[in-house]
C-alpha cells in the first residue's frame, strides 16, 4: 500500500508549532523533517497529532537508530502545545539559552518586563527591582513618571526545574 501524502496544512501546521525548527529543544536545527509519532504502517495517520518536525540527524535517531524513544518524541509534542499557548518566542528562546548557560540572574532592556511577563506570573522569573537607566517624563499637567529602560531578573528555583524538564524533554505541566 503506497503511503499518503500529509495535507499541505496539516504540514504547515506542524512546522509553525515547532517555529520551523526541530521539536527537541536541545537540538532546534533549521533543517527540518515531518515525522510520525506512531509510524505510518502501523496507523495510517497523518493528523497532525501524530505528527511532529524532527531535523534529519533527530529524525534519524528516532526512526532507525531507536535512540530517541517514542515517549520522548509524544512529551516533545505535548510540551510544544503548552509552550506555544503559554509563552511569547523570546521567553521560549530565554528558556534554551538559560538551560545551555545555567545562569540565575539576566537583564533585559526596555519592554522586557513584557516580554517575560508569563514566566514572571507563573512563578519562574522574578524581578529584583534593581535600579537602573529610566526615562523620566513629566507633563504640563503634572503628570511625572520615571520609566524603568532596564530590568534584572532572578531565575527562581522553580524556574531552574521548569527549564530542566523543558531542556531535557520532560513533562512542563
Amino acid at each position: 500500500m503506497s503511503r499518503d501524502a500529509i495535507p499541505v496544512e496539516v504540514k504547515r501546521a506542524v512546522l509553525v508549532e515547532a517555529g520551523h525548527r526541530c521539536a527537541i529543544p536541545a537540538c532546534r536545527a533549521t533543517t527540518t523533517e515531518i515525522a510520525h509519532i506512531v509510524p505510518w504502517a502501523e496507523t495510517h495517520d497523518n493528523s497532525f497529532e501524530n505528527l511532529i518536525a524532527l531535523c534529519p540527524n533527530c529524525h534519524t535517531r528516532f526512526d532507525q537508530k531507536k535512540e530517541i524513544d517514542r515517549a520522548s518524541i509524544k512529551m516533545y509534542k505535548h510540551n510544544l502545545g503548552i509552550l506555544n499557548n503559554r509563552y511569547g518566542e523570546f521567553e521560549r528562546r530565554l528558556f534554551e539559552v538559560l538551560a545551555k548557560s545555567g545562569e540565575r540572574v539576566f537583564v533585559l532592556g526596555a519592554a522586557g518586563d513584557l516580554m517575560v511577563a508569563n514566566a514572571v506570573k507563573d512563578g519562574f522569573f522574578e524581578d529584583k527591582k534593581v535600579e537602573g537607566m529610566g526615562f523620566f517624563v513629566r507633563g504640563s499637567n503634572g503628570f511625572e513618571r520615571n520609566f524603568p529602560m532596564t530590568f534584572t531578573y532572578w531565575v527562581t528555583d522553580a524556574g531552574v526545574e521548569f527549564i530542566k524538564r523543558f531542556a531535557s524533554g520532560q513533562d512542563i505541566a
